[in-house]
């Protein structure tokens, strides 16, 4: 199956589990729930549950009788159910962008706005990615990044939208970056990126990085079997770790 369609269906919301079942009945037509668990490689006690889900959203229908099989949608017709699942998300997302500034008021009222926040794995990291351009009230990230090891955790394809996206925001990035190959040819985009870069030397090599940004420390581990990302709001820390970025910035090259 084309990675589009995968894609296509991530965007509306569907879970990596919920696109692997649907996927194998789209290719295969009706089947019992055992081949689909076998095929999609999950037990079958998760996808009966995510075959139940799938129903529920209209993607999957079960035939009545002796023994029950399931079938996909007709293939025709889930450009149109993407289309119109897409809207309601828009729809959705403009009411959300109405409530926000009520929901901060109330979270400023009752005292409940939190300080640290964790998330984990790739999906999570990437959210965490989005409050350095959507709450960067500054328009300035200072950064210590293990660039090789974000790009392979995080994707080309992920690194290309967020990259865009901050240049898009007029978001400046000043970053230090062990002084590997790939950074240095990195490098030679700073102008279009809209950032600047500083070497430290290679043994310094990291899987992490550090975004300071606001009164926000972002941290981040790119473990490839489990990246997080640990946002911590606060002023002192954010402060104290912009000067260890000043004076290690002022000592690179």
């Amino acid at each position: 199956m084309p990675p589009t369609i995968k894609r296509a269906l991530e965007s509306i919301g569907l879970g990596d589990k919920e696109v692997r079942v649907l996927l194998v009945l789209l290719e295969n037509g009706p089947m019992f729930a055992a081949a689909v668990a076998r095929a999609a490689k999950l037990n079958r006690t998760t996808t009966y549950g995510i075959l139940k889900e799938l129903a529920s959203k209209g993607l999957v229908s079960s035939s009545s009788g002796a023994a029950t099989k399931y079938q996909s949608i007709a293939p025709e017709l889930l450009p149109a159910y993407i289309e119109r699942r897409g809207n309601e998300l828009l729809e959705m997302k403009k009411q959300v962008d109405e409530l926000v500034p009520q929901i901060r008021l109330l979270r400023t009222k009752g005292k409940i706005l939190p300080k640290i926040q964790f998330f984990e794995g790739k999906e999570g990291v990437e959210q965490a990615y989005e409050d350095k351009l959507e709450n960067n009230t500054g328009k300035k990230l200072y950064e210590f990044t293990g660039m090789d090891a974000g790009y392979d955790t995080l994707g080309t394809e992920f690194v290309a939208y967020y990259i865009k996206k901050r240049v898009g925001s007029k978001i400046f990035s000043e970053y230090l970056s062990p002084d590997t190959p790939f950074a240095r040819k990195e490098a030679d985009n700073d102008e279009k990126f809209y950032r600047k870069v500083k070497f430290i030397p290679p043994q310094f090599a990291m899987e992490t990085e550090i975004s300071i940004y606001d009164n926000k420390v972002s941290l981040t581990s790119f473990s490839t079997e489990n990246p997080v990302s640990v946002l911590i709001e606060d002023e002192n820390i954010a402060r104290t770790m912009k000067k260890i970025f000043d004076y290690v910035q002022s000592t690179a090259k």
